[in-house]
């Protein structure tokens, strides 16, 4: 287990690091690092408990090397290292002793530790029976009022490493959970979209549902309760899964943006309220607008009957096209029977509307002033009508829009 820490360059430049700073015999490998070595994941965390100065000790660290570092926790006194796609953490020692420090931690799979020289794993916790069980046991209940966060960092571990969570702790989770109130609003949000990034999060959505973690989280009018929709997650799941479901292959890449998957994910559990409940966790301008649009469209795709219809849909969502017709049919009552409909939508756009596009400079307002028009608002309502006949196809030419402007309007039209 050992050896990938020894053949890791990161683990190996802090080891000497340390050494020079006399403090390789008062820092261990601890937390996640052990966990993830015990479980042969992909080591991309390091973290060191460290008797001494560590955001001090971080800076420096992080100059010699020309690597980023980031201050991540001025309380807990926990600098972070930050190079390509590793990170090195560089946390104090609590109290001094590496026996107090593990007891402070959150879960007994993540209160293991390991000497520098790497010759035992100090498990004062059973942290290993634990990972062999695949069983989140919390290490003290006491632990969650000290920092409540880790209310949620139990459900993401649920998601991501796909353990179950013990009896006891999760009733301690669940007794502690108003806790959630009082932490950042931006960690918060940190661990939700973790929790929504895993490809299969259903069963963690519907257990931090039942456990009433939502409702501690987000505050909602009396009249309003939250109605969190499961059968609307699942369908976006699926899709963002396998989107040949709905969609030609090459539209893959454009669902798969960071961003998208997670915005998506958490405006089907809750619907409309989704646009005002993400503000509640410190959105990203991206992400608010994100939401808020596909709430939005969801809304607009009920009123497509027409042609016409259909391509004022595109143009006023064609940024956000794919997520907002996958989210449109998680909130469509006949679910995946009626794909054929977004389908029909997402192939009218590739084969005629991006085509049609082309043609809209064929007319301007300019061109219908000269038709005997006033200038007003009605001279943009027409531009506005011959845009959406152009990109739907039904007039090709500037004759024909000139046309069907006379036929439709000319009994309207001053003369000049």
């Amino acid at each position: 287990m050992f050896e990938r820490l020894k053949q890791n360059q990161y683990f190996n430049e802090v080891v000497s690091f340390l050494k020079r700073k006399k403090l390789y015999d008062s820092s261990y490998i601890v937390g996640g690092t052990v966990r993830d070595l015990l479980l042969d994941c992909e080591l991309k965390d390091l973290d060191f408990a460290i008797k001494a100065d560590t955001i001090a000790l971080a800076r420096e660290f992080a100059k010699q090397t020309r690597r980023n570092f980031v201050l991540l926790d001025e309380f807990f006194s926990i600098g972070r290292i930050v190079k390509d796609d590793v990170t090195v953490d560089f946390a104090e020692l609590r109290a001094g002793s590496i026996e107090v420090d593990l007891s402070e931690r959150d879960f007994t799979i993540n209160a293991m530790a390991v000497p520098l020289s790497l010759d035992k794993i100090i498990d004062p916790f059973e942290g290993i029976k634990d990972i062999k069980h695949k069983l989140i046991k919390m290490v003290n209940e006491e632990n969650f009022k000290k920092d409540p966060l880790r209310i949620l960092r139990a459900y993401r571990f649920h998601a991501t490493l796909n353990f179950g969570i013990d009896d006891e702790t999760r009733q301690a989770l669940k007794r502690n959970s108003n806790l959630l109130k009082l932490t950042a609003r931006e960690r918060i949000k940190e661990e939700v979209w973790k929790i929504l990034s895993v490809d299969s999060s259903i069963d963690t959505v519907k257990l931090m549902i039942d456990d009433g973690i939502f409702n501690a989280i987000f505050k909602t009018d009396e009249l309003l309760p939250l109605k969190p929709d499961l059968k609307a997650f699942e369908t976006v799941e699926k899709i963002l899964k396998k989107p040949e479901i709905l969609f030609l292959e090459s539209s893959v890449e454009i669902i798969q943006k960071h961003y998208i998957p997670v915005c998506l994910k958490f405006t089907s559990i809750f619907n409309f309220q989704a646009s005002e409940l993400i503000k509640q966790i410190k959105p990203s301008k991206k992400e608010q607008r994100l939401v808020e649009d596909l709430v939005k469209a969801s809304t607009e795709l009920r009123k497509i009957e027409t042609v016409l219809d259909k391509v004022r849909f595109i143009r006023n969502f064609e940024q956000i096209l794919y997520p907002a017709l996958i989210y449109g049919l998680s909130q469509d009552p006949v679910g995946l029977a009626r794909a054929w409909f977004y389908r029909e939508i997402d192939e009218f756009y590739r084969k005629s509307y991006i085509k049609n596009k082309r043609k809209l400079s064929l007319i301007t307002g300019e061109d219908i002033l000269q038709l005997g028009f006033e200038p007003s608002p009605i001279v943009g309502q027409i531009l506005d009508r011959i845009q959406l006949m152009l990109l739907a196809g039904k007039i090709s030419k500037k004759e024909e829009a000139i046309e069907e402007i006379k036929k439709r309007y000319f009994l309207n039209i001053s003369p000049q």
